[in-house]
Order: structure tokens, then C-alpha cells, then sequence
């Protein structure tokens, strides 16, 4: 598959050379095209070129956000159990503080952690401006969650987007997983950035997908993307510094 989009790629160069060029901010608009009805598709629920970001891979998806839009000595709440290398890169962020908080057989624990997240809101004061609104970011996995494989229930998901919209804090979810799904039901579980832009009307603007090609089809294909809210995407568009390092694999798997 490699060897055929390559082939059909560098034919397509002798007519319009850009492949080696600096591409859009977003990322490639045809393969973000594609990449949409792709997931469409798949999720079963409709995904929108406008909102989808492209990204070197999950961690860079996760680097990017906290860079571009949350605060640099903001506040990163994670789960007691994640993903280790997502922690090592959470880590990296030596300004901002990391605070744990519990769940249980059910995933994330939301009453708990609206405690936690307001204790530590009212213990800072928070400058947010218009290119960096949010005072913290709450990193989770709530499909197929890794290590416990728990996925979060419809009531929690809706829960904790309430609880994101009431304190103004950003949900970042790693969906890495959501694709590999298995069993009766067409579609995986609804991810939570669907509940965000749904639930009581769109007020959207606290939750971002995390997504890569890494889990579902080869760790070395360094291609991912971000699903974000409207309010959030022209931000992520300025930021072209970070942008402009989206591979090029991303024009070789567009149709024929």
C-alpha cells in the first residue's frame, strides 16, 4: 500500500510540484477532506474538515495543545492510572503542576475530581486571555481506556463536559483507541468531543480529540490529528511554527 501511494504520489509531482513545499497551517485541505469522511464513517457521527488539525502523532497532538492554549503555569490533572509515555511527556512541562485524580470501575471519578479541580482553581491566579484560555488541562483516555480498558458511561461523559464547562478547564482526550473497537455494534463508543458539541445546545469549546494512525495501522507512520472546536482552531492555525511539521505522508494517502 505504501509502495503504490508513493509511486502515485511522485507521478502527481511532475504535474504539480508542492509536495516538498511548506503546506497549509492545517494541515493538507484534501487530505483533511478525506480524513473526515473517513472518520465519519467510521464513528458513525459526523466529523468536519473545519475542525480537524493535522499532527505528527498523539504526542505531538498533546505537546501542541498545552504550548498553544493552556496557560504555562496552568495546572494538569490526570487520572491516577494512564498511559506511561504520555505521563513522561506531561512531564516535560516543568511550569505547570500535575495533580492526580481517582477513579474507579467506571472510569474517572467526577464528583471527586470537580473537588479537586476547584481547590486548586481557587489556590492561583489565573491570566487567561483570548490565545491562551484555560487555567488547566484534564488529560484522560475514556474509550478503551490504557492500562484498565475501562470506557467512561454516556452519564459520566456528560458529566464531566459540565464539569469542564463550569470551572473552564480543557478535556484532552487520547482517542488512539476508539478505531479498534470489536464485537456486535457497528460504531465504538461516542467520544466525548461529540457530547461537548451536543449536550444542551452547542456551547462547545472544552473538549479536543487526540487522535493518530499510530495504534490502528503502524507506530512509524507519524501521522495524527486534532479535532477541536471552532473557538480553538484559529489559534492552532497561528501556530505555524508547529504546523508546518506535519509529514508528508499525508499527500500520498488521498484518492486516486
Amino acid at each position: 500500500m505504501f509502495k503504490h501511494a508513493t509511486e502515485h504520489r511522485m507521478k502527481k509531482e511532475e504535474e504539480h510540484a508542492y509536495l516538498f513545499q511548506y503546506g497549509i497551517t492545517s494541515g493538507l485541505w484534501e487530505f483533511r477532506e478525506e480524513l473526515a469522511k473517513f472518520l465519519s464513517a467510521k464513528y458513525g457521527d459526523k466529523v468536519h474538515r473545519q475542525n480537524l488539525i493535522l499532527t505528527c502523532g498523539a504526542t505531538h497532538g498533546l505537546q501542541m495543545i498545552l504550548t498553544t492554549i493552556v496557560q504555562p503555569n496552568g495546572v494538569i490533572f490526570v487520572e491516577e492510572a494512564s498511559y506511561m509515555i504520555a505521563l513522561d511527556a506531561l512531564k516535560q512541562f516543568s511550569g505547570m503542576k500535575m495533580v492526580t485524580v481517582p477513579i474507579d470501575s467506571e472510569g474517572v471519578d467526577i464528583a471527586a475530581m470537580e473537588n479537586i479541580v476547584r481547590e486548586e482553581k481557587s489556590k492561583g491566579s489565573w491570566n487567561v486571555t483570548e490565545e491562551k484560555p484555560f487555567w488547566a488541562v484534564f488529560y484522560t483516555i475514556p474509550i478503551f481506556h490504557n492500562p484498565t480498558g475501562i470506557t467512561l458511561p454516556k452519564k459520566r461523559c456528560e458529566a464531566l463536559v459540565r464539569a469542564a464547562r463550569s470551572l473552564d478547564f480543557l478535556v484532552v482526550c487520547d482517542d488512539v483507541y476508539v478505531l479498534l473497537h470489536y464485537g456486535n455494534a457497528v460504531h465504538p463508543p461516542k467520544r466525548l468531543f461529540a457530547y461537548d458539541a451536543t449536550l444542551e445546545g452547542y456551547a462547545g469549546g472544552h473538549v479536543i480529540s487526540n487522535c493518530s494512525f499510530s495504534k490502528i495501522m503502524a507506530p512509524g507512520v507519524r501521522v495524527g490529528w486534532l479535532e477541536a472546536p471552532a473557538r480553538l482552531i484559529n489559534t492552532f492555525r497561528a501556530s505555524n511554527g508547529w504546523l508546518h511539521c506535519v509529514p508528508l505522508w499525508t499527500s500520498f494517502f488521498l484518492p486516486a
